[in-house]
């Protein structure tokens, strides 16, 4: 028998450990924790006995302040010590001692049981005047499968036999003050803590399955997720408005949910409403956040209440799913920095962003059965939208009334998301390249080769369409989406008020926003698209000649909230007359010229050195990327160059990490957007070359002619198209001259070299 002592705070023994040790209380006191209720223990008390029976603990012992306590190591060792028979009075307050545990684990059994049948009550009913409410107002009502699963009622009558006896014939018996003494001699004190252990024993499941329930009921009518009967009632208040006459049941419902629950959780309660009230106040009266447009419409926003319900319900998303995205986006919502990189935080972005795009297959898929899109799905595939909350309920709104009318436009190369993923589904269009540059084909071939699959499964993989959408959606789909964000290290897919920087409609890039802001590229640069090829103008005279051809590239747009943009691939396969991809975020918080510029040149840089090959930068082959690797490489041994724009050459290799390519892109949009305009930015030796492989339109030359400095290399270029438009002169004079018509290909060229 040793003594100790425990500070305030400390456990002493924890739910479910052995009962290796019995603590009599010598002195302070100490809670017995039975779920959310409390047993105060103090002098007199042994820890552990009530337990003694069992040999596992059935609650937390907890020192409520600085505690001593008398250790025993076990049963035998405190019946043989004289603890017990050298003061009898010891034998009769542990008898006591046990007899009130048991006695107060009932009145907490009893109290639980009052509560939890009121509350199943309350749950039952609320769950069918919810089901009530949603058919009046003409909505499904969401199953919920948990209410099914409560009991109707509990019980405790049975257990009331025991604590009869406890109260009246047992403790009276105790209270005889000689009883102490009796039980040493007679040997029965043993006999009955066992007793008081046993019932005590019974009685804690009891108290757990009780509390559990009452967890269940408060999860169904209020939790921190948001999927309950409180924040359902909410939503059919939105859909009915305050005038309809089930307002005010809907809100004397919910204000009893409240109560109830505020009785159990008063933190959740509090929470739960306050979140619900921020969400009638935007309905109301919009957030007026980043974003927002000019207040909410009601009748809009009735139909986004639960907008990820609807979208589950679209693709029949499976169950589990839809309850671990709901659960994760639930939590997101609360996160004070979403781009935090913490690892809870970065867990949950994770988590979202797996179940997106796997819930954006699933509503693709029931996409293409569908002859009517919702406009709700329209949102989700071409923006990400997904949750309401998540989106601010005004930005939800604006973007509702953005999505009944958007579209791409394939006439000018302009693809949403979905059009995208269902122009390679139908053999419109083929996968891009993944990010070790392997088209589709190469890929699965290469997988053949690796071992992975045999030449059955290459034939049949290269011939469904589904695998190519898979393919697309895997590499260049999530990818971009991640790059296009802006945020690769804390890259979120789904649309947040957060995300927005200025007004939703101004940043929305669509089909005219996008052509337009190309068309004043190409009105300075107008062989920006334009690729030579080997044309046939007559084949019985043998006469070819090469010809320009434009040929536009695809713009598909990312359903994500981004500031930067990606020229994905300069041609499709092998074939150098197929279209590039430029990808851009559906809502660009960046100045789209300026992105649409930087997309130029790196098209002209890539598209150069696909067609220049092996010699990109062999300087014998005059082209963007030889010419431009020669001038970079050498600058300090070039006499056109002044010290200070040497110094700037050397500067800006620092900038761009040696990489020529971004080099020339930053050039490539100081001539586009100041040198087109007669305002000096370059060296004399950058300008020269992009004069000479990016040519000004005719009336952009024209209008710089009489500038000294574009003089020398105005006049090279005036030589050069003069020498081409003298061949095809002579080319047109050779056919007619045979009697043949001048092709529209040969008036077509011509035509090009007088743009």
């Amino acid at each position: 028998m040793d003594a100790k002592t425990v500070k305030k705070g400390d456990i002493l023994a924890r739910k479910n450990g052995p009962v290796d040790t019995l603590l009599y209380i010598t002195g302070g006191t100490v809670s017995m924790v039975l779920g959310s209720r409390e047993i105060p223990l103090g002098k007199g008390d042994l820890i552990g006995l009530a337990d003694i029976e069992s040999g596992i603990h059935s609650c937390d012992y907890v020192a409520t302040s600085d505690v001593s306590v008398m250790v025993f190591t076990t049963r035998d060792n405190l019946y043989k010590s004289d603890f017990l028979s050298a003061k009898p009075d010891n034998c009769r307050a542990i008898a006591m001692s046990v007899n009130r545990i048991a006695r107060s684990s009932f009145r907490i059994l009893k109290d639980a049981s009052d509560k939890l049948n009121g509350l199943l009550a309350l749950t039952a009913r609320a769950y069918a005047e919810y089901r009530r409410f949603a058919s009046e107002l003409h909505t499904s009502p969401r199953e919920m499968e948990q209410v099914t699963a409560l009991p109707e009622s509990v019980s405790v009558d049975f257990r009331q036999s025991i604590i009869d006896k406890m109260n009246s014939g047992m403790y009276t018996f105790l209270a005889d003050k000689t009883l102490g003494q009796k039980m040493v001699e007679n040997g029965t004190a043993s006999g009955y803590i066992l007793h008081c252990s046993s019932d005590f024993r019974d009685i804690c499941p009891e108290i757990e399955a009780v509390t559990d329930n009452i967890s269940a009921c408060v999860d169904i009518c209020m939790n921190e997720n948001g999927d309950d009967l409180y924040g359902r009632l909410a939503n059919l208040f939105i859909r009915a408005t305050s005038e309809h006459a089930l307002a005010a049941p809907i809100t004397d419902l919910m204000n009893e949910i409240y109560v109830a629950i505020a009785g159990v959780s008063r933190e959740t309660a509090d929470i739960r409403r306050n979140e619900i009230d921020i969400k009638l106040a935007a309905v109301n009266g919009g957030s007026g956040g980043k974003g927002s447009g000019d207040g909410v419409d009601k009748d809009i926003a009735s139909r986004l209440i639960d907008s990820m319900d609807t979208i589950f319900g679209f693709c029949n998303y499976p169950a589990q799913k839809a309850e671990e995205l709901k659960a994760a986006v639930s939590a997101f919502r609360k996160v004070t920095d979403p781009y935090s990189s913490d690892e809870e935080v970065k867990k949950l972005r994770m988590t979202i962003e797996e179940h997106f795009y796997y819930l954006y297959l699933s509503v693709l898929e029931a996409r293409i059965e569908c002859t009517e899109v919702p406009v709700i799905i329209k949102m989700f595939l071409e923006f990400g939208y997904l949750d309401e909350e998540l989106a601010g309920m005004d930005n939800a709104c604006e973007l509702y009334n953005i999505a009944l009318t958007f579209e791409g436009d394939r006439s000018k190369g302009v693809f949403t998301a979905s059009e995208w993923l269902l122009a390679i589904f139908t053999r419109d269009r083929e996968p891009s390249i993944n990010e070790f540059d392997q088209s589709f084909e190469e890929y699965v071939r290469d997988q053949r080769n690796n071992g992975n699959i045999n030449d059955a499964q290459v034939r049949a993989i290269l011939k469904d369409q589904g695998q190519k959408v898979m393919f697309e959606m895997q590499n260049m789909f999530r990818k971009a989406s991640r790059i296009c964000s802006g945020q690769v290290l804390s890259f979120c897919p789904v649309f947040c008020s957060f995300q927005l920087l200025r007004s939703l409609k101004d940043d929305v890039c669509d089909a005219n926003k996008l052509t337009e802001s190309l068309g004043i590229i190409r009105s300075i640069d107008y062989s920006l698209f334009y690729r030579e090829k080997m044309h046939v103008f007559n084949e019985k005279e043998g006469i070819y000649d090469t010809i320009h051809v434009e040929v536009m590239p695809d713009m598909i747009l990312m359903p994500v909230i981004g500031s930067r943009t990606v020229m994905w691939q300069e041609i499709c396969g092998k074939d150098r007359m197929t279209p590039g991809r430029f990808v851009l975020p559906v809502v660009l918080t960046d100045d789209l010229d300026k992105q649409m510029i930087k997309l130029s040149g790196e098209f002209r840089w890539e598209l150069c050195k696909r067609i220049q090959g092996a010699r990109w930068n062999d300087v014998t082959d005059p082209s963007i990327t030889s010419l431009y690797s020669d001038y970079l490489q050498f600058y300090r041994k070039n006499s056109e160059l002044s010290a200070e724009q040497k110094e700037k050459v050397k500067t800006g290799l620092q900038r761009y990490k040696q990489v020529y390519r971004d080099f020339f892109v930053a050039d490539y949009a100081e001539y586009i957007k100041y040198e087109s305009a007669g305002s000096p930015h370059l060296n004399k030796v950058a300008r020269s070359i992009l004069f000479m492989q990016c040519p000004f339109r005719a009336r952009v030359r024209s209008r710089l002619k009489d500038n000294p400095i574009y003089g020398e290399v105005s006049d090279k270029y005036r030589i050069k198209t003069g020498q081409q438009l003298h061949k095809l002169d002579n080319i047109a004079k050779k056919l007619t001259s045979h009697g043949y018509e001048v092709p529209k290909e040969l008036k077509a060229e011509i035509e090009y070299y007088n743009l």
